[in-house]
């Protein structure tokens, strides 16, 4: 009997360390979605396809996967308490004209343990977030030390 081999190939990038969520932040997208798991995580192993799937719907938006335990600096920007969960940050500009900052950040975690109400949670906050796009040049976020974070460069 052969053994079939299937790699899984996944489409969205995986952060890996601080860097590069930083990165990420100054990307032309309106908005960040991340998919905050672990490797120990039942729940994020079982929703992460829905949660690829969401991000085929949203082609605008920067999507990615980040495990808590390879980049917990990013977890800890993006005020990750609970895995898995799913953290929208808004990049644009508001519609009265504003720029959207750190305390537009949702984030959306299981409560009392339904996984299952993550992702339909996520796309209701998605839908609602309405981005205009910035016509300058995104710029890369600063260190914040009374929160320990980082918050978007004032202009």
């Amino acid at each position: 009997m052969a053994f079939r081999m299937s790699r899984r190939l996944l489409s969205l990038p995986a952060i890996k360390d601080y860097a590069a969520y930083e990165a990420l932040k100054t990307s032309k997208a309106p908005v960040m979605v991340g998919w905050f798991s672990s490797h120990f995580s039942t729940g994020g192993k079982m929703y992460l396809e829905q949660f690829e799937a969401m991000a085929k719907a949203y082609p605008k938006a920067a999507f990615y996967t980040c495990d808590v335990d390879d980049a917990p600096l990013a977890a800890y920007d993006a005020e990750v308490t609970e895995v898995p969960s799913v953290v929208i940050q808004p990049l644009g500009l508001k519609p009265d004209g504003s720029h959207y900052d750190k305390t537009d950040l949702v984030v959306i975690a299981p409560e009392l343990a339904r996984f299952d109400q993550v992702l339909p949670r996520a796309k209701a906050a998605l839908d609602a977030t309405v981005v205009v796009d910035d016509p300058e040049e995104p710029k890369p976020w600063e260190f914040d030390p009374a929160t320990g974070t980082t918050m978007p460069a004032h202009r």
